[in-house]
C-alpha cells in the first residue's frame, strides 16, 4: 500500500510540474530594437502599423507643438471589444503659422460618427475653431473630447492583469518636418483620477516619430512623407485583487474543494461520491465559461484557463480514482475499508498541488 501511495504521489507531483512548465515555457516576451544613431530604443506595443522610435531634438523647421490632456472619466473598459470610453480635456498652445487643432486626428477613435464629439473653448463669432494668443506670445486652444478609443489589451495574465488605456494623436496634413507634437510639463498626475472596475497605477505623456512604410502617393514630399509626430497619453490602470479573490479563485477553490472532500467517504457511499465527483466536474465547467464571457471569443490561453487546467486534471484525476475503486469494492478484489487512509492522504496532497500549482503560475506570470 505504501509503494503504490508513493508512486501515486510522484506520478501527481510530475503531472502538475509537467503542465506547469510547459505554460511557463510557453508564456510570450516582446524585445525592443533599435534603429539608426539618431534614434534611441524603438517602443513596441503602441501602434500594429508603422515604426515608433523616441528622438531627441526635433528639426529646427519643425512648428513645436505643446500638449496636455487632464482626463475627467474613463468607463465602459471592455476586454471582449478592446474598446474603452473617455471624457478629457486638451490643450494646445504652439507658435507659429499652423494651426494643429484643425488637423489633429486621433488614430485610436472609435465610433468616430456616433461617439466622438469636441467642444472648442474660444471660437469666433460664427462658433469656429479660434485659438486665442497668450502675453507670452504663445497660441492657446482649450477642448473638450468625448470619445471612445480602442487598446490593444494583454490577456495572457488574465484575471492578475494591468492595462494601457491609450490615446493616440498624430496629424493629417504636417508631417515630422513641418510640425512635432510635444509633451507640455503642466502635466496631469493620477491622483484622484478613478476608471471603473480598475485601480489607477499612472499617467503618462509621451511624444514619438512614427514612420510608416509608404509616403501616401505623395511624390514631391518623397520620403519625409512617411515620418509624421505622434502623441501618446497612457492611463496604466490594474485589476483589483479583491475580483480575482473572491469572484473567481474563492469559487473555484470551493468547488475543486468539494471535489476532494469526497475521497473521505468511504467507498460503500459509491452514489454520493460519483454524483459529487460528476457535479464538481460540470459546475468547473459552468465557471469557466462565465469568466470567458468577458474575453474575446479568440482570445489565447489566459492565466486562469491554466488554473482551470489544473483543476480539471485533479478533478479527473479523483472522478477516475472513484470508479477504481468502486469496481475493486463491487468485485469483491478489496474491502471498502482499504481505501481510507490512501484516500485522505491523497486528498490532502491533491489540495496542496493544487494551491502550489496557481502559486507558482501566478508567480511565474
Amino acid at each position: 500500500m505504501l509503494r503504490r501511495l508513493t508512486l501515486l504521489g510522484v506520478s501527481l507531483v510530475l503531472l502538475v510540474l509537467t503542465t506547469t512548465a510547459f505554460f511557463v515555457a510557453t508564456s510570450s516576451q516582446s524585445h525592443a530594437s533599435t534603429k539608426g544613431p539618431e534614434t534611441t530604443v524603438k517602443k513596441d506595443g503602441i501602434v500594429k502599423r508603422g515604426n515608433l522610435y523616441t528622438v531627441g531634438k526635433p528639426p529646427e523647421s519643425a512648428e513645436k507643438v505643446y500638449f496636455g490632456i487632464e482626463p475627467i472619466q474613463a468607463y465602459g473598459v471592455s476586454l471582449a471589444d478592446n474598446t474603452w470610453k473617455v471624457n478629457f480635456y486638451m490643450w494646445y498652445r504652439w507658435k507659429g503659422p499652423i494651426d494643429p487643432v484643425a488637423t489633429t486626428l486621433f488614430d485610436n477613435a472609435t465610433d468616430a460618427e456616433t461617439n466622438f464629439t469636441t467642444t472648442y473653448a474660444y471660437t469666433d463669432a460664427r462658433g469656429n475653431e479660434a485659438p486665442i494668443e497668450l502675453a507670452d506670445g504663445y497660441k492657446y486652444q482649450l477642448t473638450y473630447v468625448q470619445a471612445g478609443f480602442a487598446s490593444e489589451f494583454d490577456l495572457s495574465h488574465y484575471p492578475l492583469d494591468s492595462q494601457k488605456l491609450d490615446i493616440r494623436f498624430e496629424n493629417s496634413t504636417y508631417d515630422y518636418s513641418q510640425l512635432v507634437y510635444i509633451p507640455d510639463p503642466s502635466g496631469s498626475s493620477e491622483e484622484g483620477f478613478v476608471v471603473s472596475d480598475w485601480d489607477v497605477s499612472g499617467i503618462s505623456t509621451q511624444a514619438f516619430l512614427k514612420e510608416y512604410t509608404t509616403n501616401f502617393g505623395n511624390t514631391d514630399a518623397g520620403d519625409g512623407f512617411k515620418q509624421w509626430s505622434l502623441g501618446v497619453f497612457s492611463i496604466s490602470v490594474e485589476r483589483p485583487l479583491a475580483h480575482f479573490f473572491v469572484k473567481l479563485l474563492l469559487p473555484l477553490i470551493i468547488v475543486l474543494a468539494a471535489s476532494i472532500l469526497v475521497l473521505l467517504l468511504k467507498s460503500e457511499h459509491e452514489i454520493s461520491r460519483l454524483a459529487l465527483s460528476g457535479t464538481g466536474l460540470l459546475t468547473l465547467i459552468f465557471l469557466q465559461q462565465s469568466y470567458s464571457a468577458d474575453l474575446p471569443p479568440t482570445a489565447p490561453l489566459v492565466l486562469m484557463d491554466k488554473f482551470y487546467v489544473l483543476a480539471f486534471c485533479i478533478v479527473l484525476f479523483t472522478f477516475g480514482r472513484i470508479i477504481w475503486e468502486t469496481t475493486q469494492v463491487f468485485h469483491h478484489k478489496r474491502a471498502a475499508d482499504q481505501f481510507i487512509i490512501a484516500d485522505r492522504v491523497l486528498a490532502g496532497i491533491l489540495g496542496v498541488l493544487f494551491l502550489g500549482g496557481i502559486s507558482i503560475l501566478a508567480f511565474v506570470s
